[in-house]
């Protein structure tokens, strides 16, 4: 999915939240802005807006020397989902669902909320209401039956995560595909709030299933940028399952590979791009 017009005004925003969630120095915070802008007057439209954003992000680590600004919120949040990933738990909702791998699928788009580069302030509150409704929303796309079937066909199944926070709620759909056939695929260096190897560790992800990093640290899955071991497992793949809205936006314009993307349609050019409303709840192949 190329770059739109949408996508600027949003690029700007990030550019000065990127900033000052990087540092207090205001001198290195508008360094930062002016070559974040510089980035955007200069870009191309053929490119997507994770790799621009990449960049901008690299702006601000060259300038602050600080690798991982996100880190406090990342812990935060993991904080948050674990308590909810908890409650679930206790309270059995797989265990009384009518169809645990649908119920596990909206789990996982649910816990997609949790994503920084959109510009969501989200409270505890906001990330339980996003759970509870996606038991009772309406889920847009090609639904849980195509991807079961699409599983069951599948010898490799490669699931690219999506955020911290987010990947605990990944569990509960992990949990419901065959394990053995699944590759898990995490940054290959912190961006924003995206998961790590240190998350799908601290989380329990690893415990469950091969995880690997696709060696590149950017929203998104910018495949030309990955490393070739991440690039041979893709290739490898018979089904790949995309989580957020970076992965869709950099992985969208292939063809030759199924592929399912869950998630929350937070954004109007996402939106309009699967065809959803602004914040539905996608399942679909495209």
């Amino acid at each position: 999915m190329k770059i739109s017009r949408e996508c600027i005004h949003c690029l700007a925003r990030q550019a000065v939240e990127i900033a000052e969630e990087t540092t207090s120095n205001v001198t290195m915070q508008e360094e930062i802005i002016k070559r974040s802008f510089k980035e955007l007057a200069e870009m191309d439209f053929n490119e997507t807006a994770p790799e621009i954003a990449f960049r901008m992000h690299q702006h601000a680590k060259n300038i602050t020397r600080i690798i991982d600004p996100y880190a406090r919120l990342k812990e935060q949040y993991n904080e948050i989902a674990k308590k909810i990933y908890e409650r679930i738990i206790e309270e059995r909702w797989l265990d009384k669902a009518e169809d645990r791998l649908d119920m596990a699928c909206r789990l996982a788009i649910a816990g997609n909320i949790i994503d920084f580069s959109v510009g969501l302030k989200l409270e505890h509150s906001d990330i339980v209401k996003s759970v509870e409704d996606s038991i009772k929303h309406d889920i847009f796309g090609t639904g849980t039956s195509a991807l079961r079937e699409a599983v069951e066909k599948s010898n490799n199944i490669m699931y690219i995560a999506d955020n911290a926070g987010e990947i605990i709620f990944d569990k509960f759909l992990l949990e419901n595909l065959p394990i053995n056939k699944v590759t898990y695929v995490v940054k290959g260096g912190p961006i924003v709030n995206d998961a790590t190897m240190y998350y799908a560790i601290n989380t329990g992800v690893a415990d469950l299933v091969k995880v690997i990093d696709n060696g590149h640290a950017a929203q998104g899955t910018i495949l030309k940028d990955c490393s070739s071991t991440f690039k041979s497992e893709f290739n490898k793949a018979d089904l790949i399952i995309s989580k957020g809205q970076a992965n869709f936006e950099t992985l969208s314009d292939i063809k030759d590979k199924t592929i399912f993307y869950l998630l929350r349609a937070k954004c109007s050019s996402v939106a309009s791009a699967i065809g959803c409303k602004q914040m539905d709840y996608v399942l679909t192949s495209y």
